[in-house]
């Protein structure tokens, strides 16, 4: 039982208050309503306020003078092992709704193409060793059923083209997007680079191409991108799961292929290829950051979500 005294249920109601919580938590440490209100940082007055509720609320003096001084009642004393825990409790609920970056060991579950990872993973990295040195991202790839799972809460955050989303989703555009065709040096498609789109659509319809095939192989992207503005094309030449190591084989090659301009833009300082925009605004595309509603209000992905905002926005 917590008394053999009579408490009134809507006075002690009054102790989900933290600061008397906190109060007879002194209380019981110190014996004392002066040094209780010290530890608190509250004048002799708020203290012995706060002590007046506290008494009312539990229906017990809490402290009584002796002889020896004064001594924490029976009531008290059954009550200090429990209100160490419940504090203790109450308090982590508070903290929860906290985040401390360069203390926390929380573990981010973000789903991607390789894109994505390229784009806003490559700037994230340095940040998250800078300023959140115990977090962990486990980065696993966009799939078909990647919205499930923003759903359930197996993946915290996404990263995907626009797309039309279902109700509860949140997303944010971080940037716009554009298609560029990605070439080697000194490739015979180069001489296109400034003639009308046609043209060079009707050149490009006559080499050979790369296809990335995602989410789960389903999807021809970079077909799909020329076959849209209208280019010939017959069947790909390879067919790869992912972007990223398209660069590599077209640097050696006479292949081509249409990449977002911001990945194509990252392989350009490190290979020897080239790039010819695709003047269209129809295959513009915004890249999202996405999250489920029930993962809105989380602190830590509410840093998360700023973090990469503002680290796009700058590159």
């Amino acid at each position: 039982m917590l008394s053999m005294q009579k408490v009134d249920a809507a006075d002690f109601n009054q102790l989900t208050d933290l600061n008397l919580m906190r109060m007879l938590a002194a209380l019981i440490q110190t014996q004392s309503v002066t040094r209780s209100g010290e530890l608190l940082g509250l004048s002799q007055p708020a203290a012995s306020r706060t002590m007046a509720k506290l008494r009312k609320a539990l229906n017990d003096p809490l402290l009584v003078r002796t002889s020896r001084g004064y001594v924490l009642t029976p009531l008290a004393q059954t009550l200090a092992p429990l209100v160490t825990k419940a504090l203790a409790a109450a308090e982590g609920v508070f903290a929860a709704t906290h985040f401390d970056p360069a203390t926390s060991a929380r573990t981010f579950q973000l789903a991607t193409t390789d894109y994505g990872a390229q784009a806003v993973l490559t700037p994230l990295a340095s940040t998250l060793v800078q300023q959140a040195p115990y977090t962990h991202v486990i980065a696993s790839a966009w799939k078909t059923d990647t919205l499930a799972d923003l759903e359930n809460g197996q993946v915290d955050l996404a990263l995907y083209a626009d797309a039309p989303l279902p109700e509860d989703f949140h997303a944010s555009e971080l940037f716009k997007e554009s298609y560029v065709l990605v070439v080697r040096a000194g490739h015979r498609l180069l001489e296109f680079a400034n003639a009308p789109l046609a043209e060079l659509l009707a050149a490009a319809a006559t080499c050979g191409y790369i296809v990335a095939r995602y989410p789960n192989n389903h999807l021809d992207v970079g077909d799909n991108v020329l076959k849209r503005l209208g280019a010939p094309m017959g069947q790909p030449t390879l067919s790869l799961p992912y972007f990223s190591t398209a660069p590599m084989i077209v640097a050696e090659s006479d292949l081509i292929i249409a990449l977002p301009s911001r990945l194509a833009q990252r392989y350009r300082q490190q290979l020897p290829i080239e790039l010819i925009p695709l003047p269209t605004e129809s295959e513009t595309f915004g890249y999202l950051l996405i999250w489920h509603e029930r993962a809105h209000r989380d602190p830590s992905l509410q840093w998360l979500r700023r973090t990469i905002k503002q680290l796009v926005s700058a590159s």
